[in-house]
């Protein structure tokens, strides 16, 4: 049953001063949109990298494979590079196709967001506003929206799936199980959320939530099945053991309940409000339903959150659920929501333009021209280097230098997590030079570190890396690793000074300047440079 309240041709005034919120941050969102995109250095420590993983798609190369020095892949679904792939394959520049497919699914969240609040309450001018306090949150959630990463594709996916179930029409269960099948491939993160949304389907209707629970079964095992077979399992390692491995970050355990979600508070006070309404005037089905899916989008921020290395940006599930949720409580059609809702919306409007005022969008969102300079400049020394550079702070700029691409800091990071630890907490490397330690682990773990231990020492020992380049931050870390149990031409332990040696002059005229605007921050990089053969 669909609402059809009265509703004045005039909105109050209070509906006025939001309708012009919402206008301020469709222009903030679009005025810094259209700078950031055809950027063509990282704005975030891991953008190049994602472009390598498109680059080796459209190039036709595996995707999920054995580990090396050159690639070493993401923990990440497949989509978004398969995406930008075929763009890149069109002519599209790599960064451009991947921040356009981020931007466009931003954009689509948006309106899709406008449209349920819209759909469910039978009101416009509530739908826009929604929309505009989606775009507000861009500032508090470090202007992700158009970065190359895959949240805002598979948030999209998600939410689609949701509103497919709700008011899909007569091929709303197809339509819901495609959409869920997506949204499994553009991020592993759906097998946390999916559920909570079946569980709302069940709610709306028994029979509805056993088809798409069924049906999205079957997509996902089957998509998940081809990719399995297809990369020799790899895949399944890489998305799905791999993750397994890495720690829980304390401190979000309760602190995103105390700290993480405050930003969003007065969104979920109103939901919470339009559930109690909703289910006090007998519409129960939907109240439920709409609970199902703003909750399981908070815990799947939170279940994010606790993964050591989750940032911010995972706090957008559950605030897009709330965006719906919060403007929806107007279905309800009860007096004091019609109060309520435009002052908490006013509220949620002032907070998120609090957090875009106080990070600058001209310091973190837009770069300096020194930023460009030392990109160019990085990029121009791996151009000099004769051989093959070894550089995992920065992904894309060795193929961008004309050489072949290197293995990212924060992949080769991930990998290592299998390795078990020491009782200091520190990941026991030793167990990389000890085959036979390194065969008590699971086979594919196994022939991952072995294929990237091996490769790594016969790039250095043969001299085909040119050079090492490190930033102070993560130096000294790679350094070891790099370096550990290797071997010289006696057998006896290898240092630095045997094949390496550390260039003295700076690489950079500026070299904090090249720190990425947002995300783990690494500057000042240092060479160690191969010495003559």
């Amino acid at each position: 049953m669909e609402p059809t309240p009265a509703q004045p041709t005039t909105p109050p005034r209070a509906w006025l001063v939001l309708l012009a919120a919402a206008g301020a941050a469709l222009l903030l969102f679009g005025g810094l949109t259209v700078q950031r995109l055809p950027y063509p250095f990282e704005l975030e420590w891991m953008e190049g990298a994602m472009a390598d993983h498109a680059w080796r798609v459209a190039a036709g190369e595996p995707l999920y494979c054995a580990p090396t020095p050159e690639h070493v892949p993401f923990l990440y679904a497949p989509l978004l590079f398969w995406l930008a792939g075929l763009l890149m394959k069109l002519g599209v520049p790599e960064l451009l196709a991947l921040r356009g497919i981020a931007c466009g699914a931003s954009v689509g969240v948006a309106m899709l967001v406008g449209h349920w609040v819209r759909q469910h309450t039978g009101r416009l001018v509530p739908g826009l506003v929604a929309t505009g306090v989606f775009l507000a949150g861009y500032g508090w959630l470090w202007w992700w929206y158009d970065l190359a990463r895959n949240d805002s594709l598979f948030l999209l996916a998600i939410l689609g799936t949701a509103y497919a179930l709700q008011h899909g029409g007569k091929f709303r269960v197809p339509l819901a199980a495609v959409l869920a099948v997506v949204a499994m491939l553009a991020k592993q993160s759906a097998a946390m959320w999916l559920p909570a949304i079946a569980v709302g389907a069940l709610c709306l209707d028994w029979r509805l939530g056993l088809r798409f629970a069924v049906a999205a079964a079957l997509g996902i095992l089957l998509a998940l099945g081809v990719l399995h077979w297809s990369s020799g399992g790899w895949s399944t390692f890489y998305m799905f053991t791999m993750p397994q491995y890495h720690g829980i970050e304390g401190s979000r355990k309760l602190g995103f309940w105390t700290e993480d979600i405050l930003p969003m508070l007065p969104l979920l006070l109103l939901g919470l409000g339009g559930f109690v309404a909703q289910w006090r005037a007998g519409e129960r089905k939907e109240a439920l339903f709409l609970a199902a899916v703003g909750s399981g989008g908070l815990m799947t921020s939170w279940a994010s959150r606790l993964h050591t290395g989750g940032f911010d940006n995972v706090l957008v599930y559950g605030f897009a659920a709330a965006c719906v949720l919060g403007p929806a409580a107007l279905r309800a059609r009860a007096r004091w929501l019609e109060f309520a809702t435009p002052a908490l919306l006013a509220v949620q409007f002032v907070i998120l333009f609090g957090y875009a005022w106080q990070r600058g969008p001209n310091t973190t969102a837009l770069p300096s021209a020194a930023h460009r300079q030392a990109h160019e400049e990085l990029t121009e020394y791996v151009r000099s280097q004769r051989d093959m550079v070894i550089l995992p702070g920065h992904g894309a700029v060795t193929r961008r230098a004309g050489k072949p691409s290197s293995a990212h800091g924060q992949a080769i990071f991930d990998l290592l997590q299998v390795l078990p630890k020491l009782p200091n907490g520190l990941l026991d490397l030793g167990v990389l030079v000890d085959d036979r330690r390194l065969d008590e682990l699971p086979a594919l773990a196994a022939q991952a570190l072995r294929s990237f231990r091996d490769g790594l020492l016969q790039g250095m020992t043969t001299r085909r890396f040119g050079a090492i380049v490190l930033d102070a931050q993560i130096g000294p870390q790679f350094e070891g690793m790099f370096l550990y149990g290797l071997a010289g031409p006696d057998g006896r332990p290898g240092t630095p000074d045997d094949l390496y040696r550390r260039r003295t002059a700076p690489i950079l005229t500026d070299g904090k300047a090249l720190n990425p605007l947002m995300g783990f921050p690494v500057n000042s990089p240092y060479a160690l440079e191969a010495t003559p053969r």
